[in-house]
């Protein structure tokens, strides 16, 4: 697996605007997208963590122009980007069956 952690401090008052547009722009075209795994959204105050899981890094980097489209929407709102940490995953531990 591969994934993709983005942590950006929010401009609270475009908060619920850019999460309006990811409904219907970001959000269907990573659930479409070949080898996504997972995306979670993680606040703290004003600090948002997003986490993108993909198979493998040449599906992630597949999806990279419309990823980096929509870091640009970001951008434009005001979310400001703190960090980005790209990689493989070395440990993805799930439940036991």
């Amino acid at each position: 697996m591969y994934t993709i952690i983005e942590r950006r401090t929010a401009n609270q008052p475009r908060v619920e605007e850019a999460l309006a547009l990811a409904q219907t722009e970001f959000f269907p075209a990573l659930q479409a997208a070949d080898g996504f795994v997972g995306f979670y959204l993680v606040p703290d105050g004003d600090l948002f963590t997003a986490i993108l899981v993909w198979e493998d890094k040449a599906k992630a980097d597949a999806f990279d122009a419309t990823y980096k489209a929509w870091t640009k929407k970001l951008d434009e709102f005001g979310h400001k980007v703190e960090s980005e940490n790209h990689g493989d995953t070395v440990v993805a531990l799930e439940p036991q069956r």
